[in-house]
């Protein structure tokens, strides 16, 4: 096979599948249920991301308070290097204070920036909240509609079901009844028959009957008669 049929082949494969897949229905349900689901990830980037922001100036606020902690000490270091008459450590101390009270000024302006962003994020971050909360039991009440409206349904079609079933039922009756009347008839003509026909055994047997009943009267006469001569 050569490789341009191969491809021609895959191409009408997907455009099959395709295809395919356009023409197949969608469930509402399972819709709504996975665009909850992309709700509830996405509140949880956004708390995750709240917690990355406030470690950050958890960070800064522990940086600052460091910066603090050395320019009291540096500014300690100079008023005693002052009080000690040695104006060059006194000096080296204040240098090393400005940079350090730079730097300070810095972080204290990226963690009030990084606050901000905090504060707006977790905003943002209950407003979404509330939005999927509420989706949510939306969603809820949509499912237990539809729960509700399908087994309305397979009820309806028990109930068709169980009606046409008892039709069936019902019809089957009728017959077995019709056919039972037919046997009967049957074998009541075939009963009526069997006395038409002096050869059936139900007619000799009636005979036989009739024969037997006629000998036991003449017996009977006979033993009254040798009764009264004695």
């Amino acid at each position: 096979m050569s490789l341009g049929h191969r491809i021609s082949r895959i191409v009408r494969a997907n455009r099959t599948a395709a295809k395919d897949a356009k023409q197949k229905p969608t469930d509402p349900i399972q819709t709504v249920e996975q665009a909850h689901r992309q709700q509830l990830d996405l509140v949880d980037k956004a708390r995750r991301s709240v917690a990355d922001l406030a470690a950050n100036r958890h960070r800064l606020d522990l940086l600052a308070g460091e910066a603090r902690a050395e320019l009291d000490h540096l500014e300690r270091q100079a008023a005693d290097a002052v009080n000690a008459g040695d104006d060059d450590a006194a000096r080296a101390a204040l240098r090393r204070g400005l940079a350090v009270t730079k730097r300070l000024e810095t972080l204290s302006r990226q963690r009030d920036e990084l606050d901000s962003q905090v504060r707006q994020l977790d905003s943002n971050l209950q407003r979404l909240e509330t939005r999927v909360e509420d989706n949510g039991i939306r969603y809820q009440t949509l499912k237990a509609r539809h729960g509700a409206a399908q087994a309305e349904l397979g009820m309806q079609d028990a109930l068709t079901g169980s009606g046409q079933a008892a039709a069936g039922a019902e019809a089957a009756a009728r017959q077995a009844e019709l056919e039972a009347r037919r046997v009967q008839a049957q074998a009541a003509a075939h009963d009526e028959l069997s006395w038409t026909d002096p050869n059936s055994r139900r007619v000799e047997e009636a005979f036989e009957e009739l024969e037997a009943s006629s000998a036991a009267d003449r017996e009977l006469e006979r033993l009254k008669n040798r009764h009264l001569r004695d």
